[in-house]
């Protein structure tokens, strides 16, 4: 599956959103349910992207992902399979997602205006690196910044 996603569009084939205060972190992986944990991301091949979003809108979507873990919000194979058509074909299933739809949809919460007005069903990992380089700070090293962090690890 990564490479068929970094086929399609290099070179992420994953992204993570991670909570800078708790280091809470939330995706989805291959055939797997929503995930809600603390995570380090000590992996090599991961660019961190921290952006600065208020208390109010940070606080819903931590709320969000905390909610999807516990409704067992499950992969959506066939929303990956389909996001290369999902503007003629579009595509919601109930508590179905995959992992760059789940992280732009949790930015969108967070009033993140990179991603503001974004269809989340067509967005890929390297889509939401683009999108969010552009207004962010990139690092190796956690930042004081008070944010999300998208985890993209290159192929």
């Amino acid at each position: 599956m990564n490479t068929l996603v970094n086929t399609y569009d290099p070179p992420y084939s994953h992204c993570d959103v991670q909570f800078v205060d708790d280091k809470m972190a939330s995706s989805v992986f291959q055939y797997e349910k929503v995930y809600w944990k603390q995570r380090k991301f000590s992996r090599p091949g991961y660019k961190k992207i921290t952006v600065s979003v208020n208390d109010q809108p940070y606080n819903k979507a931590y709320s969000m992902c905390a909610e999807r873990a516990k409704q067992g919000f499950d992969f959506d194979a066939i929303g990956m399979y389909l996001l290369p058509a999902s503007h003629i074909l579009p595509i919601n299933r109930d508590k179905k997602t995959f992992c760059s739809k789940h992280c732009t949809e949790v930015l969108q919460m967070a009033e993140l205006r990179a991603v503001n007005g974004v269809f989340a069903n067509e967005v890929t990992p390297s889509a939401l690196y683009t999108l969010l380089a552009s207004s962010a700070v990139i690092h190796a090293e956690p930042s004081p910044l008070s944010g999300l962090r998208i985890e993209a690890p290159a192929k």
